[in-house]
């Protein structure tokens, strides 16, 4: 897919520079019309150009890398700046909720996710003038998802936006915001629309990686509800994508993240990243060369690192907090020592470039700038996510023995076979088994983006993250000031800022 992505992006720039000639003056194309044939390319692979940009911007700075970990983990408690004290005075803005409306990693990720949705609008605009067949039908399936996917990062981030469903013409004004309730049914439409079109991760083959599945459009459907407590359409889907075989649970915890599990039987959507001289450009991303260790070692710049809090948390012999931290001072791998005096005592090991992965031919690339993990897959939207989903939901319908059972599938990965540590959970009282979930969420997706989140709509952030956070204003974010600026009044201001 990355491949092919390239490929026919280069291939829609060529279109606009290339000319034909002709023998016959009379009968030469126009300068600039060159055909898919001249390309050696289908009329849809063409469209899937467009198709595959919206994927791509996933890789962007602006969505991947220091907005994204500062936006959904180093505000959750569970992690903290990381990198030196004075880098990056807006990180430690975020990990300390002293933020405002000015904030540039706030700013970037609201732009960074609507270039999105405009990316997504662009190409569904472009393939409603193609011959219209089934597999025009998938790719709007795709863009729909993926509109839905950037419009997902921004409301539970912002809450209710503008919502932008075609291509703004040149002139066009962003219309003003939507209720929370409203852009909720925006996403939720998109998704409804998506699934069914589109393909099992089993049916889709290779040549799917890194594109949108049916279970990837159910999974985020069944986040939507969760998020607006529907307990019962989220358990629907969480139960749909577990019965239907495409997933389990089989890769050991500490082999999830590296580069030979991506697009395992857990992955239900990641973002496809690679890097490789040999293509010319990178098509990485710079997610964790933002997170890596920072130091001699020097695998990145340090930032969004495991908190004490977070280590705290751990069941006593719980295989997650190894393969979740790194530890100054010892060994991460046979022969790679982390210095004791290292700029901060824990680094996100889930990001960690393996000695095997840097080896790999065509990897020395721009000085061993990208040495740092551009080509590690973000895994977005893992199965164990959506078996702890399906436990929350079940837990509040009442139906304590599925979210015992369900609860225990991703324990029992967890201990690795090792039946000393991390008892079954048996309580039916829904207090302590809904705490229990809770925690076992925190643990399984620790560093992966959800914790913040999680923590506001659980009702549970003033508690959690103490006085820093005021309630009836950090429920949501600023909308970017320079975007009201610009927008002359339309965008409105989130309650308390």
């Amino acid at each position: 897919m990355i491949m092919k992505l390239k490929y026919i992006t280069a291939a829609l720039s060529a279109m606009l520079l290339a000319t034909a000639c002709s023998d016959d003056f009379l009968n030469r194309k126009p300068y600039g019309s060159t055909t898919n044939e001249d390309l050696g390319f289908s009329e849809n692979e063409l469209y899937l150009g467009m198709v595959f940009d919206t994927y791509g911007h996933l890789r962007s700075y602006d969505v991947s890398a220091m907005p994204f970990v500062g936006i959904t983990s180093v505000t959750s408690g569970d992690a903290d700046k990381g990198s030196t004290p004075t880098d990056s005075p807006e990180m430690g803005q975020l990990a300390n909720f002293t933020f405002n409306a000015d904030n540039g990693l706030i700013s970037a990720w609201y732009t960074g996710n609507f270039a999105g949705v405009s990316k997504a609008n662009e190409a569904l605009s472009f393939l409603a003038t193609a011959p219209q067949n089934d597999s025009i039908e998938v790719m709007k399936a795709e863009s729909r998802f993926m509109r839905a996917l950037y419009y997902f990062n921004l409301v539970r981030a912002f809450g209710g936006m503008p919502i932008v469903d075609h291509k703004l013409e040149q002139d066009e004004q962003s219309p003003a915001r939507s209720s929370l309730a409203a852009t909720y049914d925006f996403i939720r439409e998109d998704l409804e629309y998506a699934a069914p079109l589109l393909p099992e991760k089993s049916t889709a083959g290779t040549k799917w990686y890194g594109r949108a599945t049916r279970g990837a459009a159910k999974a985020y459907l069944a986040k939507v509800y969760l998020y607006q407590k529907n307990w019962s359409e989220a358990y629907r889907l969480t139960s749909e994508i577990i019965t239907s075989g495409e997933y389990n649970l089989s890769t050991p915890y500490d082999k999830i993240f590296t580069e030979a599990e991506e697009n395992g039987p857990e992955s239900v959507f990641e973002t496809q990243c690679d890097q490789n001289i040999l293509y010319g450009q990178s098509i990485g991303s710079q997610y964790a060369e933002v997170q890596g260790v920072r130091g001699s070692l020097n695998l990145g710049w340090g930032f969004n690192v495991p908190s004490q809090r977070l280590l705290d948390a751990y069941e006593e012999g719980d295989p997650r907090k190894d393969a979740t931290v790194i530890f100054r001072g010892t060994y991460v791998e046979p022969g790679e020592l982390v210095p004791a005096d290292a700029d901060n005592p824990y680094y996100n090991k889930k990001v960690y470039p393996w000695i095997d992965e840097r080896n790999k031919p065509n990897r020395d690339f721009w000085n061993g700038y990208w040495q740092k993990g551009s080509w590690i897959d973000i895994r977005l939207m893992r199965y164990a996510d959506v078996v702890l989903m399906n436990a929350e939901a079940a837990c509040e319908l009442g139906n304590t023995t599925d979210a015992l059972a369900k609860l225990e599938m991703v324990r029992t990965r967890a201990r690795g076979g090792n039946k000393n540590i991390l008892p079954e959970v048996k309580t039916t009282d829904i207090p302590k088994l809904r705490a229990a979930i809770h925690h076992e969420r925190r643990i399984e997706l620790a560093m992966e983006a959800e914790r913040y989140f999680d923590l506001v709509r659980w009702g549970e952030a003033a508690e959690v993250l103490g006085s820093k956070w005021v309630a009836g204003k950090n429920e949501l974010f600023p909308i970017p000031q320079r975007q009201i600026d610009l927008s002359g009044g339309t965008l409105t201001q989130n309650a308390g800022w």
